[in-house]
């Protein structure tokens, strides 16, 4: 096998480029280049063109660089950036320090030119949430339980009906449909809503009515009075009893 040893860099000409302009000293940057040589796996010299055939073309011959001035201010590297929280608007922040002299100059300190804090905003990736799977029965509170008791609940069985609330499984997924913690969705987990467990209702009939004429205008007759139906029963109520109409002789 043949590769590159690690290239040594040295300034253009040997030396940086500067200008002198009235009296000031500028910098106009550096170019680094490389002195790259062909060796072979027993370190031996090699043909530059059997390592151009496996490297696919020659590693970089210039790399721009900056030398600070004596007048420059200088700092630390930048920090990492703290970490993201799974909230969409949260910032991350990295940070850097004065060195050397630089921490005595003024201009140094000016916090609009040379920041000392950077802030980004953190990577939001897309989260949707879904509901999953079915509700889940009407469950009652305990203030809100109401025993049914008489007619044909007075066997000794409670029934319970009233105003509860009933609960439904909410899952989150990422942009790619993989399914992820219901915290990167802001969510509980869950979904709620009101729900209402009807309490039984008894078959309505009306009150008797009066009694009808009688059928003979004299000796015996016959006069009838009836109910009717006003409300069917509903969730399990008395049924109606066979509707008839009573008849009495006189």
């Amino acid at each position: 096998m043949l590769a590159f040893p690690a290239s040594t860099w040295k300034g253009r000409h040997g030396h940086n480029t500067r200008i002198h302009v009235s009296g000031f000293e500028f910098e106009l940057g550096c170019v680094f280049v490389p002195a790259a040589s062909c060796i072979s796996d027993d370190n031996q010299s090699a043909e530059m063109t059997e390592c151009l055939k496996q490297m696919n073309g020659m590693p970089p011959l210039v790399q721009e660089c900056t030398i600070p001035c004596r007048e420059d201010c200088t700092f630390t590297p930048w920090s990492k950036f703290t970490p993201c929280s799974k909230n969409c608007e949260a910032t991350q922040i990295r940070r850097r320090q004065l060195t050397g002299k630089s921490k005595k100059r003024e201009k140094c300190q000016d916090a609009a030119l040379y920041p000392l804090v950077e802030m980004e905003p953190c990577p939001c990736d897309a989260f949707m949430s879904h509901p999953y799977g079915n509700w889940s029965a009407c469950i009652l509170p305990e203030s809100k339980r109401d025993p049914q008791r008489g007619g044909l609940w007075g066997q000794g069985a409670d029934k319970e009906c009233g105003e509860g609330v009933r609960f439904r499984a909410i899952a989150c997924s990422d942009k790619n449909g993989r399914p992820v913690d219901p915290s990167f969705c802001n969510s509980s987990g869950y979904i709620q809503e009101e729900c209402v467990i009807p309490c039984p209702f008894d078959c309505k009939l009306s009150d008797w009515s009066s009694w009808g004429a009688c059928s003979s205008s004299c000796g015996i007759g016959v006069r009838i009075r009836s109910k009717w139906l006003k409300e069917k029963p509903y969730s399990g109520g008395r049924p109606c009893p066979k509707l008839d109409l009573k008849n009495q002789v006189k």
